[in-house]
């Protein structure tokens, strides 16, 4: 009914909420609003179309895979995690889009300072603002790219 880029996308979306509400209810206080699960969802929903679809293959295989080989330094046909390193750079994009909103949120409709409004993590002390903000921009991250290695992994067309 829907094609396979549709599918896995709807896939990873769902994925990356369910991890996030599970993250957030266990281990975060307070809990986020509904507000932001939706717009989470839609946000992964489009970048993981972006990275299933057909222009971010055409992208991933010209250019980049040769600067990424330059970097490495191997001909971007040696590379055998190609895939992955691909999933990876869009997670973390997914996460920084994401951050972006919820930063621009707070300044232009709650009208709090940056930062105040993201619930604590548990164990994380928020005075140490670094590791706080990179707890939370590589675990949102970690939801996409399990959420996106789970549906190009179970959803076959």
């Amino acid at each position: 009914m829907f094609n396979l880029t549709v599918r896995r996308a709807f896939t990873t979306a769902v994925a990356t909420v369910g991890l996030d509400f599970i993250f957030h209810y266990f281990l975060t206080n307070p809990m986020e609003t509904l507000t932001y699960f939706v717009v989470k969802f839609l946000l992964a929903f489009f970048v993981a179309a972006f990275l299933f679809g057909l222009k971010s293959k055409e992208y991933f295989s010209s250019g980049f895979m040769k600067f990424v080989g330059f970097i490495f330094g191997k001909k971007s046909s040696e590379l055998r995690s190609v895939g992955v390193l691909w999933m990876s750079i869009v997670a973390l994009a997914f996460s920084t889009l994401m951050s972006a909103y919820y930063r621009a949120w707070e300044i232009f409709e709650a009208y709090v300072p940056i930062g105040e409004r993201a619930p604590d993590i548990f164990g994380i002390a928020r005075e140490n603002i670094l590791l706080f903000s990179a707890a939370w921009w590589v675990t949102h991250a970690l939801f996409f790219f399990i959420g996106a290695i789970v549906s190009s992994k179970f959803i076959k067309d």
